[in-house]
């Protein structure tokens, strides 16, 4: 008769501490189905998100801020400004339907807002993650 085992201790631990190094991305005003699917890629990469607007309780840091902007001309800077200062250590990306596509991630667009890059909605996945490498790999 076999024994199922339960994880030793130091285990349980290691995956525990695993865990906590990943880097923890906050998703603000994010669509769902957008959210979950940024969520994916970014688990892909070895980055955690958090999708309802606030960073989970907790000591984990948030690493990253991906928030979107529908009229950046409007409230972008302001909208940002909050944000940057709630979560100063974070770099903002920014996704809006209204960036083109070939604007420039770190370009005088996201300098102009506030943020850290800026991305244009619908995001493909190889620039999304691109983008999220750059800003967490980034000096401070």
């Amino acid at each position: 008769m076999s024994q199922t085992s339960e994880p030793a201790g130091s285990e349980v631990a290691s995956a525990i501490a695993a865990a906590e190094e990943r880097a923890l991305a906050l998703l603000v005003d994010v669509e769902p189905s957008l959210a979950a699917l940024i969520a994916e890629w970014l688990a892909e990469i070895g980055v955690d998100a958090c999708s309802d607007g606030a960073p989970p309780p907790g000591e984990r840091a948030v690493a990253l801020v991906v928030v979107d902007v529908p009229y950046p001309r409007r409230e972008g800077a302001r909208r940002l400004g909050a944000i940057a200062a709630a979560l100063p250590d974070a770099p903002i990306l920014a996704l809006s339907p209204t960036f083109f596509a070939g604007v420039a991630t770190s370009g005088s667009v996201a300098r102009d807002l506030g943020a850290a890059g800026v991305l244009a909605t619908p995001v493909r996945r190889d620039a999304l993650v691109a983008a999220v490498r750059r800003l967490l790999l980034a000096p401070a």
